[in-house]
């Protein structure tokens, strides 16, 4: 039923989507669908998508939606709301795998499939469901012990959209803990193999055979669908890829509140660096990536959920598609937060993020349409933004170290 009324909402966006387009002054349709659309037509002609200015994604991407010049125009966002019901489905799994009542497989989909982010960037053609995807398959695979297709799929996401790499810290911090779990349960069913406990405790708790293996791996992938790109494409292919969003920055508005010292940077004389404080949203990103990643790894998709939220929050460039990075993994843990002590203040931070983003909406707003010169509200709706980002971080991890704290509560009275 679920799966019906997503489909139905997303084909009446897009029947009213496609008439905003051809009648309306401002478009549906995401520009850079647009740009890929370009690419793919360059592509389908032969050439390289990168001839296309501003095209900044994998040409797989490009590949997937020449349907978009040799069918219809449509396909590529028919193929990301088809990923949308796709990522539903193996919602539905995951849920039912962690212990999920039916009542909450069901609220953790519909948050999926009906919030109004996910329902908007499919069907105005942004392609993050594919990620999306890629992410829970990788969960599934783990969660049924196929760690090479895990690791595969691992490595198809880190190509086709960088983001994911951060990732890499908790899932080497999670086949150790398997290892050294195993171990124990050894020794316990045993007699003593103390070289073995000795060897675990001096990797430091990140190295293991699983995560050797799932490194490779993955890497193995990463960098085969690079030479291969790279060979085809060249330098235009690295560039644009993955160095630009490496040193991206935007002066133009958007959620991160380090819009507007870039803002002021390119205004200023060459060379001036006076506004330049990118490397404190860099490293307050790098501690926290790596204190979430290490003592969170035990449940992967909390973790990632936490660390998607970090990374959002402190990225230099933050807009609205970058929340559905949120959504890939919230539903998954819907039922630790309906059951976390803190739930009331929970929702309190979720409300304070929403009026936050309303707010910011609103001076964007009259920035963009109204013509008005309001960077500096702008800016400081971005700050207000930024606070209740990490004010929602700080009861998430509330919860999660309750659900570990309760685990391990079990953990000991079982013994």
């Amino acid at each position: 039923m679920l799966l019906q009324l997503g489909l139905a909402v997303r084909a009446v966006l897009l029947l009213v989507g496609a008439w905003q387009d051809a009648h309306g002054q401002v478009k549906f349709t995401d520009i850079d669908y647009e740009v890929v659309t370009d690419g793919a037509a360059r592509m389908a002609q032969g050439g390289s998508p990168f001839e296309r200015s501003t095209y900044r994604y994998t040409p797989l991407l490009a590949a997937a939606l020449v349907p978009n010049v040799t069918l219809h125009k449509a396909f590529g966002k028919l193929l990301f709301c088809a990923a949308d019901l796709l990522a539903a489905w193996m919602f539905r799994l995951l849920l039912r795998r962690r212990g999920a009542s039916s009542l909450l497989q069901a609220a953790g989909v519909a948050l999926w499939l009906l919030s109004p982010f996910t329902v908007t960037i499919s069907t105005r053609g942004n392609g993050e469901a594919l990620v999306a995807c890629m992410l829970l398959a990788m969960l599934l695979a783990l969660n049924s012990g196929h760690l090479v297709p895990a690791a595969a799929l691992f490595g198809l996401a880190v190509h086709w959209r960088l983001y994911p790499i951060v990732f890499s810290l908790p899932l080497l911090r999670h086949f150790a803990l398997l290892r050294q779990q195993s171990l124990k349960r050894q020794q316990q069913a045993g007699p003593p193999q103390q070289p073995r406990a000795l060897l675990a405790a001096a990797v430091g708790g990140l190295v293991s055979p699983a995560g050797v293996a799932f490194g490779a791996v993955s890497g193995a992938v990463f960098l085969a669908l690079g030479m291969a790109c790279y060979r085809l494409y060249g330098w235009p292919f690295l560039h644009e890829t993955y160095l630009y969003h490496a040193r991206r920055t935007d002066p133009r508005h958007n959620f991160s509140p380090y819009f507007y010292p870039a803002y002021l940077s390119s205004s200023t004389a060459p060379g001036s660096d006076s506004w330049d404080v990118g490397w404190a949203f860099s490293a307050a990103q790098a501690v926290l990536q790596m204190a979430i990643g290490l003592s969170c790894a035990s449940d992967l998709p909390f973790c990632f959920m936490l660390q998607t939220a970090v990374l959002v929050a402190f990225n230099k460039v933050s807009t609205a598609q970058y929340f559905v990075w949120y959504l890939s993994f919230l539903p998954l843990v819907l039922p630790d937060l309906a059951t976390a002590p803190n739930r009331g203040r929970l929702m309190a931070a979720a409300a304070g993020w929403g009026a936050a983003m309303a707010h910011w909406l609103l001076w964007a707003y009259l920035l963009e349409f109204a013509g008005w010169r309001v960077h500096l509200a702008v800016w400081g709706a971005s700050l207000a933004f930024l606070a209740a980002h990490v004010w929602l971080v700080c009861e998430l991890v509330a919860a999660w170290r309750h659900k570990r704290d309760a685990a391990l509560a079990v953990k000991q009275k079982s013994s």
